[in-house]
């Protein structure tokens, strides 16, 4: 099924402020998430992601921007392969104080909260960070896409003690000051009133165990540092500043959960050949001057390599000639733009005075038996 515009899916005009995208949002939770909509929870469900992908792109200010230039696929990279999921939405604050005691919450968010404020149990997995990079390719990437191999620093569990930060992953015990709970309650009375607090154990630092004795590889952190070598696809058409998404190579869950994604910026360097301006590229090339009187083919730089040039007899100086389907490639589509060269005509720095004879008789029209013999003529006469 076709996609709906975001705005649309919000029921917000194009030129809604942030607060009222944020509001429209807000409304739409309380009325659709599956917890309320109990006759139809799938139906509900599916809604409701409809709209929490919309206000993800609309919500944000770069996404938005994008979004109102390119449509859909202006966002599509900050999305994984199968589109927008759960661990794409990142505005956790707008819905927790909403959502935040349902089952449907606890599901699909559960893991998440802690990174983004929330409050979750304290030995709940959560989602790793995301890792950003930036490279720099030659601006003919752009044309068959390229595959830079990166290294990716991470910081991850160690492998010796499995991420628990102790000797042999073994070296725990339970916390003594909770129980193993990783939360402490506390219970204040003032006359007919308790006061519960409940706050981070302050001994395990709420995971309710204990490090005996510390892992010697990770000194009792439970992360290490590593370098992991993958292979970027730069698609065709990839715009200068565009960013890429690579879902799981972030940095790596804690406690089981999900690992983050790694965002890759693409800076084109320019050339000194060629000037991109959207799906076209635009060249410059000389021409003889007996060319560009008489009319030939000169050859020309493309993106592609080089090609043909037919330039008609009394072309003038900084003419444009297009050669099409010989630009960029649409970013993930099928068509090219064109190539447009401008000619710069070459004029000859000095003539000999046959060459000066021969210019000055085709420029006024004369062929030059005719002339030899106007000037035969004269002497006769004389």
């Amino acid at each position: 099924m076709a996609k709906r515009d975001y705005y649309e899916v919000l029921g917000v005009p194009r030129t809604a402020t942030e607060d009222e995208i944020r509001s429209a949002y807000r409304r739409l939770a309380r009325q659709y998430h599956p917890d309320v909509a109990k006759e139809n929870p799938k139906a509900a469900e599916e809604k409701f992601k409809e709209f929490s992908e919309a206000y993800e792109v609309l919500a944000d200010t770069e996404k938005r921007r994008r979004y109102d230039q390119q449509g859909f696929a202006g966002v599509e990279t900050d999305f994984g392969p199968g589109g927008f999921d759960w661990q794409n939405f990142t505005h956790m604050g707008d819905l927790e104080d909403l959502l935040g005691a349902s089952p449907f919450f606890q599901q699909f968010f559960g893991g998440l909260g802690a990174q983004f404020g929330g409050t979750t149990r304290p030995n709940a997995p959560y989602r790793g960070n995301d890792i950003e990079l930036t490279i720099r390719l030659p601006l003919l990437a752009a044309v068959q896409g390229a595959h830079p191999t990166l290294e990716v620093p991470h910081t991850g569990p160690c492998p010796d003690c499995h991420g628990t930060g102790a000797k042999n992953g073994s070296a725990l015990e339970t916390c003594p000051e909770c129980h193993g709970e990783g939360q402490v309650r506390r219970v204040q009375s003032r006359g007919y009133t308790q006061m519960i607090t409940i706050t981070e154990c302050p001994r395990c630092h709420g995971l309710g165990q204990r490090i005996l004795e510390k892992c010697p590889a990770c000194g009792g952190t439970g992360r290490r540092s590593t370098v992991e070598r993958i292979e970027l696809t730069v698609p065709p058409g990839v715009d200068d500043g565009s960013v890429l998404r690579v879902p799981g190579h972030g940095e790596a869950g804690v406690r089981g959960g999900r690992p983050g994604d790694l965002y890759v910026q693409v800076i084109l360097e320019p050339s000194d050949q060629f000037r991109r301006d959207g799906t076209d590229v635009y060249s410059e090339t000389r021409v003889p001057l007996s060319v560009a009187l008489l009319g030939g083919e000169v050859e020309v730089p493309t993106v592609d390599g080089r090609a043909e040039l037919r330039v008609p007899a009394g072309t003038q100086p900084e003419t444009q000639f297009r050669l099409r389907g010989r630009g960029f490639p649409r970013f993930r589509g099928s068509s090219r733009g064109d190539q447009i060269v401008t000619v710069h005509v070459e004029l000859p720095r000095s003539l000999s005075g046959r060459e000066k004879e021969l210019l000055r008789e085709a420029l006024e029209g004369r062929p030059p038996s005719a002339t030899r013999r106007e000037s035969i003529f004269r002497r006769r006469s004389s």
